[in-house]
């Protein structure tokens, strides 16, 4: 009976002794794997970088690729282009300076439907990149019109857990948008500043985003497509945006509050900066990065005395704007051209 009961002792402390075997053996195999992927993988490879643009704006294409696009192939393995109607490009040559072109064949208007129907190809992309790629973490969308600091975005990004719920921008307005029939309100970030979904909050949005409804959703709502968002976000999901004003930066911004008045340390820290035509010209797009690009070679001192005698010139030099447009998108010729052959025409009927 002694021998027995010993024997059962014995089973049951190998047992014991081979289960906690297995448990090391797959907590040790889960560690190995995570190190791994954490050094095969970089923020920069798990991040996706979509720009949103359209054949009216081919000229902007250009400054980006001064400025703070990669200028080669290689570099650009995880940054998007997706434009409206690529038969209608007049340089093809600029198309071929990107490596990932993706082509929406939504409208090519500005209005809220065609805008909408943009960016659920933004998210659809993602998830068929996600498929293909299970470690991407970061969607950071941008429009053709900003610069981005690419160092700074990663480097921002890699501090933060994308397993969790995150929702980053620039609030877009000052007051809460209100739901009808509803006690509740929501905000926003702007796409003018450029937005960051986290990998799980980009799961979670899953369910509501897609080519066909999110377009007719937006019209339902009477919101355009970035309200459409933090609608679905912070109203829908309960997941608050995580407003970064002091690092991203939007064209909506009052002149007088502008990137150009910023001082060197505003220009060094900030991820986006928002360019629009009637404020700042995009030419000033590689006149900025090669200012950053001094401070991180470490002349700082240089690249401050440059800075101020920009806003210095500008500030004697003011273009007139009057009756100007934005150059860069030919869609705006064609609407000043329309605008004012309208009020020839009014003049003539007087």
């Amino acid at each position: 009976m002694f021998r027995r009961w010993n024997r059962f002792i014995l089973r049951c402390r190998l047992i014991v002794i081979l289960l906690i075997s297995i448990s090391m053996f797959f907590i040790l195999t889960t560690l190995i794997t995570e190190q791994k992927k954490l050094f095969t993988s970089t923020i920069v490879d798990r991040t996706i970088i979509l720009i949103r643009t359209s054949y009216h704006c081919q000229l902007r294409l250009n400054y980006l690729l001064q400025s703070w696009i990669p200028s080669t192939l290689f570099q650009q393995s995880n940054i998007y282009l997706l434009t409206d109607n690529i038969s209608k490009y007049t340089n093809k040559k600029i198309l071929n300076s990107f490596k990932n072109l993706i082509e929406t064949n939504c409208p090519q208007t500005h209005n809220r439907f065609d805008l909408c129907c943009k960016t659920a190809h933004e998210f659809e992309l993602f998830y068929n990149l996600s498929e293909i790629n299970s470690n991407l973490d970061w969607m950071c969308r941008f429009d053709d019109d900003q610069y981005v600091n690419l160092n700074n975005l990663y480097q921002f990004l890699s501090q933060i857990n994308s397993s969790k719920l995150y929702y980053i921008g620039r609030t877009s307005i000052d007051y809460r948008l209100k739901v009808p029939k509803h006690n509740r309100t929501y905000t926003f970030a702007t796409y003018g500043a450029g937005v960051c979904f986290s990998r799980a909050l980009l799961e979670k949005l899953r369910p509501y985003i897609n080519k066909t409804n999110l377009p007719h959703e937006c019209i339902k709502h009477g919101i355009s497509d970035d309200a459409y968002i933090g609608y679905l976000t912070e109203f829908i999901l309960n997941v608050s945006l995580t407003s970064l004003r002091e690092l991203f930066h939007s064209h909506l911004e009052q002149l007088d509050i502008s990137f150009r008045y910023f001082n060197i340390n505003y220009l060094q820290h900030a991820i986006t900066f928002g360019f629009a035509w009637d404020r700042y010209k995009l030419s000033w797009l590689p006149i900025i990065h090669q200012i950053i690009q001094l401070i991180n070679k470490g002349e700082k001192y240089t690249a401050n005395i440059l800075w101020i005698f920009l806003q210095n010139y500008e500030k004697e030099h003011p273009d007139n704007l009057t009756n100007q447009y934005d150059q860069s998108c030919t869609s705006y010729k064609q609407k000043s051209y329309e605008k004012n052959t309208f009020k020839i025409r009014i003049n003539k009927t007087i």
